[in-house]
């Protein structure tokens, strides 16, 4: 009898170990102030309608898969499709470009399955042009068109990334240092949000990083929020789950205040649920994000665009 008790003591550890390392990730029943819409949109309520963006474009620049129980807890389905991209809100004033995606150093290094050299070197040149350059969070798989860019003194004066965003970047460059152009480049502060071009926001949530972001986009019919890496996967929100702690021990930049993610998925959830027709945008939900391009809501490829100014009258781009 001792030695089923004690193994049955055994498996109900091993049980727990599980449910705890793999399975609890449920976010709470509720999160006020994580996402303040309707403060982005009193901030570009009174912009022009001919100055606000027309479209929101996508660059797919690599591609992998991940078992599905690491990009949600608790699912133990197909393998995940996962897309490293780049994203360019137009505008008839200028362009602003959010996030750099992988290089071809880091899609092999990472082990991604795809990289298209074409669609980076088209993030490249998008950014070098853009009125605005910002970065969601400052992981490898987000920055390498903005830490490694070959021409860092026709970017510089384009950024806008926070202090925490500037302090984790150089582990990104070649050799461990940020051009001195982008290591100079004054800080941003998006604590509060922040309209930083007409119908463009940008409003800090530290959480998956501490220097995490989301950006706010308002073209005429539409209404965008590009999330960056607070969830995976579209799924984490529509079943309230996270991802799992194996991934948080596995990778520990990824989370560090996992609370706060958790709050963010619900409130996501649940702005989701009061506005069906915001459009949502996590970085790597590959079939997620190919549907909205088939639905027209996103397009597919970067549009070519003129030198832009930066320093344009109306880029109401937030003092440092």
């Amino acid at each position: 009898m001792k030695w089923l008790i004690a193994l049955l003591v055994v498996l109900a550890a091993l049980a727990g170990a599980f449910w705890y390392a793999m399975l609890d990730a449920a976010a709470p029943a509720q999160a006020e102030g994580q996402f303040d819409l309707a403060g982005y949109r009193a901030l570009v309520a009174n912009d022009a309608a001919e100055t606000l963006p027309t479209e929101v474009r996508v660059e797919f620049v690599g591609a992998s898969t991940a078992p599905s129980f690491a990009t949600e807890a608790g699912a133990f389905g197909p393998e995940s499709a996962i897309v490293y991209t780049a994203f360019q809100i137009v505008a008839p004033g200028g362009t602003t470009v959010l996030d750099g995606a992988v290089d071809a150093e880091t899609a092999e290094a990472m082990g991604a399955g795809e990289f298209d050299a074409a669609s980076y070197q088209r993030v490249l040149d998008a950014a070098a042009q853009a009125q605005h350059v910002l970065i969601t969070h400052e992981h490898l798989d987000h920055v390498m068109a903005v830490a490694r860019h070959p021409d860092p003194a026709a970017l510089a004066p384009r950024l806008l990334l926070t202090r925490a965003q500037l302090e984790r970047l150089p582990q990104h460059a070649p050799d461990g240092q940020l051009a001195p152009e982008i290591a100079d480049a004054p800080p941003a502060d998006f604590t509060t949000p922040q309209r930083i071009a007409p119908g463009v926001v940008a409003h800090a949530t530290p959480g998956h990083t501490p220097g995490s972001i989301v950006v706010y986009a308002r073209t005429a019919a539409r209404e965008y929020l590009l999330i960056g890496d607070i969830v995976w996967m579209m799924s984490n929100i529509d079943t309230l789950r996270g991802r799992p702690r194996l991934i948080r021990w596995r990778l520990p930049e990824v989370d560090p205040d996992r609370p706060a993610v958790l709050r963010q998925i619900r409130a996501l959830h649940d702005l989701r649920e009061a506005n069906p027709e915001l459009i949502i945008l996590p970085a790597h939900d590959e079939p997620y994000l190919r549907r909205l391009v088939g639905d027209g809501a996103l397009i597919d490829g970067f549009a070519a665009t003129a030198l832009e100014n930066a320093e344009s009258t109306d880029a109401a781009a937030p003092a440092p």
